[in-house]
């Protein structure tokens, strides 16, 4: 795949303005990081957008996330390492994620309620939007995910 264009040259201004969502949501105090990580991962694979896999994985993995939880959250409904909390986060992510199809169904709404109030309910989901957001910039301009050297031999 090659890139399209570079978006943070080509069009500064909505990076910036983008970049400025990014900072607000990471500065909310009431949201939990490894909470926003698996929101982030679950909705690049979603929208298959490889450069955010990678780049939340390996956030992720920096923060210390439980690496078993990472290797299923494609899996997550099956698998038997997320908490009830960790699963309605994860459900609204995929709910908002795929909005056109699911309308946001007051199902997962209310289970996002057995655990955070409205104003947290309203954080993680401005997270959804923005990582949704930056995954159809990266899309749309066909950002290329960085290969590690060993990846590269591997590919050879």
């Amino acid at each position: 795949m090659q890139a399209r264009f570079d978006f943070p040259k080509t069009a500064p201004a909505v990076y910036k303005a983008m970049c400025a969502l990014e900072a607000a949501v990471m500065q909310h105090p009431e949201l939990e990081k490894p909470l926003v990580h698996l929101i982030k991962i679950r909705a690049s694979q979603i929208n298959g957008c490889t450069f955010c896999v990678n780049m939340h994985l390996h956030e992720a993995r920096e923060d210390g996330l439980n690496s078993q939880q990472l290797d299923l959250l494609c899996v997550w409904r099956e698998a038997q390492v997320f908490s009830a909390k960790e699963r309605a986060v994860i459900a609204w992510a995929e709910a908002v994620t795929l909005v056109s199809q699911t309308g946001a169904p007051d199902e997962d709404y209310n289970a996002m309620r057995e655990f955070f109030s409205e104003a947290q309910i309203a954080a993680y989901t401005l997270a959804i939007v923005s990582i949704n957001g930056w995954n159809r910039l990266v899309l749309t301009a066909r950002t290329v995910h960085p290969v590690s050297a060993a990846a590269q031999k591997a590919a050879a």
